[in-house]
């Protein structure tokens, strides 16, 4: 299974997941849902090549009430080696909570992706502390988030860095093209 990209493993995890096992075994008629729950919890249990880096970016245009998020993966160890990437506008957001945005989605789509060990970067240091717990979060709002996104953290071997904006360029073109995503001209 290590020829598979995490992407595919975690799309194979879907397709045999436990809600499947019954329909996938009446569509294959030597098979049973045994045989599927072998091959399910075999590839939940693979370790192999599940460690990522993922930067990530929110933006958000007050004047045209949009924000949008943008997060681009690579495989661990590989920064030519692009992974996954999205772009999506997410609707009226303050620029600190597209920044929290962007971090939940990437966590989502690192579950999906069946990525355990994960490296995060982003251009915003107020997230980052708070994340990391150097700072505190004052704003109600941003509580929520916070909370969400440390609750989704206990799923990795994570770490979370701040880095400039150039060289976070990429993560920043996807946040800002979802922005006129969402704005109707």
């Amino acid at each position: 299974m290590s020829d598979l990209t995490a992407r595919q493993k975690g799309l194979l995890v879907k397709l045999f997941s436990p809600d499947n096992i019954k329909t996938l075994s009446t569509l294959i008629d030597d098979s049973s849902d045994s045989d599927w729950s072998d091959l399910y919890t075999a590839l939940i249990s693979d370790k192999s090549d599940n460690a990522a880096t993922v930067y990530i970016d929110g933006a958000s245009e007050l004047h045209n009430s949009t924000a949008g998020i943008g997060g681009i993966f690579f495989r661990d160890g590989a920064p030519d080696k692009e992974l996954y990437s999205f772009s999506e506008n997410i609707g009226s957001a303050t620029n600190n909570e597209a920044e929290y945005t962007a971090l939940i989605r990437a966590l989502e789509l690192g579950n999906e992706l069946n990525i355990s060990q994960l490296s995060i970067f982003s251009d915003s240091e107020l997230i980052v502390k708070q994340i990391n717990l150097e700072y505190k979060v004052k704003n109600e709002r941003l509580q929520k988030l916070h909370s969400s996104a440390r609750a989704m953290l206990a799923e990795f071997d994570w770490t979370l860095q701040h880095v400039p904006r150039e060289k976070n360029k990429k993560a920043d073109t996807l946040s800002k093209q979802a922005l006129t995503k969402g704005v109707e001209k």
